[in-house]
C-alpha cells in the first residue's frame, strides 16, 4: 500500500538528510546493507596547499599526490607544504610502507618504490595491465586501484605478482585505505564512501564529507579524506 507523505513528514526527511556527523540511518530498513550512514565525526578541516588525488600518512607528515603528479609532504595539522620530492615518473597514487613511499605511475601499469628522503627509485614493479590510481600499503601488501577493471589489486611488493582482484561497488575508485579490518574506498562520482570486507563485500556506505572527495589514508584510528578543491578532512568513525 502506498502511503502519501504529509508536509511535516517531508520536512522531517529533509532535516534528517541535512544532518552531518550523526549516526542516523537515511533508510528505514536496519537490515539493508546498502543503507547509508552518516556516523562519523569530522575532527578538523585542513586547507591544504595542494588539491590531493591520493594521500598517505608517514607518522610525521601527510603525503599527497596532486593533479600535476607532484609528490609533497604536508603538515598533517595545518596542511602547510613541508617539502616536495622529485620522483622518476609522474605519479597517480601514493602509499607508505613504514620505510619508503610507493607510487603508482600515471597511465602505466607500473609501481615505484622511492626513497622518502630524496625520491630516488628503489624498485619498479610492472603489472600485467591496468590504469592505476590511488593505493595503500597494509599487511605486507599493496592495495592498488585499477580504473580499468574498477577493482583493487592486491600486489606482492617483492615481485609484483597480482594475488587477488577485489571488486568494489562504486562506479570509480578515487581513494583506498585499510583500517586493519576493513577495506575503504571512495567514489566521487556517486558521492559514496564504502566500507568493505577484505574480499569486497559491502559492509556499509556513507556520504563523504565533500562532493569532490579524492584520496584516503588511515592511521591511529583517524581517516584523512582529500578534496579536489584543496581541503583535507580528518574523520573518526565510532
Amino acid at each position: 500500500m502506498r502511503i502519501k507523505r504529509t508536509a511535516p513528514a517531508l520536512l522531517a526527511v529533509f532535516s534528517l538528510l541535512s544532518l552531518g556527523g550523526c549516526s542516523d540511518r537515511l533508510f528505514d530498513n536496519p537490515l539493508d546493507p546498502g543503507a547509508e550512514l552518516r556516523a562519523y565525526e569530522i575532527l578538523s578541516t585542513i586547507q591544504a596547499e595542494v588539491a590531493p588525488l591520493d594521500l598517505a600518512f608517514s607518522g610525521d607528515a601527510l603525503w599527497a599526490v596532486d593533479s600535476q603528479s607532484r609528490v609533497v609532504a604536508l603538515n598533517y595539522n595545518s596542511g602547510a607544504l613541508l617539502r616536495e620530492l622529485t620522483v622518476p615518473l609522474p605519479a597517480a597514487g601514493i602509499a607508505y610502507d613504514g620505510d619508503d613511499l610507493w607510487l603508482s605511475v600515471r597511465d602505466e601499469p607500473r609501481l615505484l618504490q622511492v626513497n622518502i628522503i630524496n625520491g630516488a627509485q628503489i624498485r619498479a614493479l610492472n603489472l600485467p595491465r591496468g590504469r592505476l590510481g590511488p593505493l595503500d600499503y597494509a599487511n605486507g601488501r599493496l592495495y592498488v586501484c585499477d580504473r580499468l577493471s574498477n577493482s583493487i589489486l592486491v600486489v606482492d611488493p617483492e615481485n609484483g605478482a597480482v594475488e587477488n582482484s577485489v571488486p568494489q561497488p562504486g562506479f570509480a575508485i578515487d581513494g583506498v585505505c585499510l583500517d586493519g579490518l576493513h577495506l575503504w574506498t571512495v567514489d566521487a562520482t556517486r558521492m559514496k564512501l564504502f566500507r568493505l570486507t577484505i574480499s569486497g563485500a559491502l559492509v556499509s556506505q556513507y556520504q563523504p564529507p565533500s562532493r569532490h572527495a579524492s584520496g584516503l589514508a588511515f592511521a591511529g584510528g583517524i581517516f584523512w579524506c582529500g578534496d579536489m578543491a584543496g581541503k583535507i578532512f580528518q574523520l573518526r568513525f565510532p
